[in-house]
């Protein structure tokens, strides 16, 4: 681990939180297609950053920090703005959207109190992916030909993250119980 700020993961990361406004402004301005490819440029970098700080030995403190807090700002502009667009239902955008606030508030506070990042684990990164997987298929949809979601794939995801939301909580007062 080291204390650098500019490493090629670092700048990944910073070039995805650059991403977010633009991602807002297109979808605003209704312009899927140029969303859509914002959404597979964040994507790929936040494949790429994490590839490279693990297998070129430039996991920094910092990027630790910025990259869980880019993926939360892509996310929730992606919820924000589709609910605004009604693009998916109010109800689903809602559960994935109080899943990610909780997670991210226990992410920060968990930080700030105890200088301590909470791990991810495999069912938040599953519900995670199953988001991003969800709003971009929705994208693509928007964008071509292609049938849209039924409501199952809509539960699906919605119960991977409350099902992830219930073991961050866990986990959260588990640690707590062990600190006292």
């Amino acid at each position: 681990m080291n204390d650098k700020i500019i490493t090629i993961p670092n700048i990944l990361t910073f070039l995805r939180i650059f991403l977010v406004p633009f991602f807002v402004i297109a979808m605003n301005s209704k312009d899927y297609s140029l969303a859509l490819k914002i959404v597979i440029i964040a994507g790929l970098t936040d494949s790429f950053d994490g590839f490279i700080a693990r297998n070129f030995h430039q996991a920094s403190k910092l990027g630790i920090f910025l990259d869980p807090l880019a993926d939360k700002l892509l996310l929730i502009s992606i919820m924000i703005t589709f609910y605004i667009n009604k693009l998916a239902p109010g109800w689903f955008i809602s559960v994935v959207f109080i899943r990610d606030v909780c997670v991210a508030i226990g992410w920060l506070e968990s930080y700030l109190r105890k200088k301590k990042m909470l791990k991810p684990t495999i069912l938040g990164k599953t519900s995670n992916a199953a988001q991003v997987i969800i709003f971009g298929y929705i994208l693509l949809s928007t964008n071509f030909d292609i049938p849209t979601l039924s409501e199952f794939w809509y539960f699906l995801v919605s119960f991977l993250s409350i099902a992830s939301l219930v073991q961050y909580i866990f986990i959260r007062f588990r640690d707590d119980k062990v600190m006292s």
